[in-house]
């Protein structure tokens, strides 16, 4: 019986590539080795029966394989928070069982990770802390990391790619990623004639309350949904992510604010004035009701996850109704059927689209991979 085991959290990313995604793999393989996104060629068993994730999107973005899920038996808090709060808790309620006492935030406990006698571990690239323990404790480690200058499909890509070599699951990802290119080119196809000073002016928030407004910038996934789908991140001048205050954003004045999933604040919330000390009143987005909140499927749609695809659709046609006329509840309910083999009821794609408060549970200071 085996054991993988993915660790880190994946969140810094977002500069767009107003290009094809190159069709090339990022992972070099042998008979029974992969070289991971560190550079580093790791042996990968024979059998993969039990697996454990800490990269919050990873469970999500292994749905897609066709990997029996009940595979996983541990996964990081925050990725539990996700599922417990989303349709994937009810797709995959086994899911909910699993272990998550061995992390928390970046910091491993290789005491407790090695009781769930892993034989081979995923985690994020950059935490060399995660690296230097499994590897004292002589477990094989693949690191994954974001790519594509904070491209998230791109992204998605290449994680399904190192995927497809470890559980020989080629055929399967080949698909999806297909798809998501196809829905790539459509959507930048539709765009590519916007003037740049007809752009709509969209802010992200990442993570929010009274005390912090945390936009992404350059660097991290908002850039990349922002602009890749034709509209302007007013925040783009700022590196990764920023605290702003109130006046930095009646400056921006912008048309559109989506938010993410790492934060419990509401649109209503804005609507209606109720983060103390924040008058949101005076900007555009909540004078004309064009705050969003960003959907949870299988996963938080803001970081690479295994609905990547459907939140460029989903941000495309908010940002451009008048050009996008997406069906959303029959896109996601065609997504799942194909690419999950899960048939959602309407109330269950309603509850994707209109995202619970409490989906960002667990998620309280991570940033997974920023520097």
């Amino acid at each position: 019986m085996v054991l993988v085991v993915f660790i880190g959290t994946v969140y810094t990313v977002g500069c767009s590539q107003k290009q094809e995604i190159a069709d090339k793999s990022p992972v070099k393989t042998t008979q029974n080795t992969v070289v991971d996104q560190n550079g580093r060629e790791v042996v990968i068993p024979e059998k993969t029966d039990r697996l454990v994730m800490t990269a919050l999107p990873l469970p999500s973005t292994y749905a897609l394989t066709g990997e029996p899920v009940e595979k996983i038996v541990g996964m990081h808090p925050g990725a539990k928070g996700a599922i417990a709060n989303s349709i994937m808790g009810k797709m995959h309620p086994e899911l909910l069982k699993a272990e998550t006492s061995f992390v928390e935030g970046t910091d491993l406990n290789i005491e407790q990770l090695l009781k769930l006698k892993p034989d081979l571990v995923f985690y994020w690239g950059d935490y060399q802390n995660q690296h230097e323990q499994l590897e004292t404790a002589g477990v094989p480690a693949i690191g994954v990391k974001t790519q594509g200058e904070g491209d998230a499909l791109y992204t998605l890509e290449t994680w399904l790619e190192i995927y497809g070599k470890v559980f020989r699951r080629d055929a399967e990802i080949k698909e999806v990623i297909k798809y998501g290119r196809e829905v790539l080119r459509e959507i930048e196809d539709k765009t590519a004639g916007i003037k740049d000073e007809e752009r709509v002016k969209t802010l992200v928030l990442f993570q929010h309350g009274e005390k912090e407004i945390t936009v992404p910038g350059q660097g991290h996934y908002g850039q990349f949904w922002i602009e890749t789908t034709g509209g302007y991140n007013v925040a783009e001048d700022i590196n990764v992510t920023a605290n702003v205050n109130m006046e930095q954003i009646y400056k921006w004045d912008p048309q559109i604010v989506f938010i993410s999933s790492f934060t419990d604040t509401m649109p209503e919330d804005l609507y209606q004035n109720k983060i103390k000390g924040q008058n949101w009143s005076k900007v555009d987005a909540v004078k004309n009701k064009r705050v969003y909140k960003i959907p949870v499927g299988v996963y938080r749609w803001y970081p690479p996850s295994g609905d990547a695809p459907l939140m460029l659709k989903w941000v495309a046609q908010h940002q451009y109704p008048e050009i996008f006329t997406y069906d959303m509840e029959k896109e996601v309910k065609e997504y799942y059927q194909k690419f999950y083999n899960y048939r959602l009821t309407t109330e269950e794609t309603q509850s994707i689209l209109n995202t619970k408060k409490e989906a960002s549970q667990g998620t309280k200071g991570q940033f997974g991979g920023q520097k």
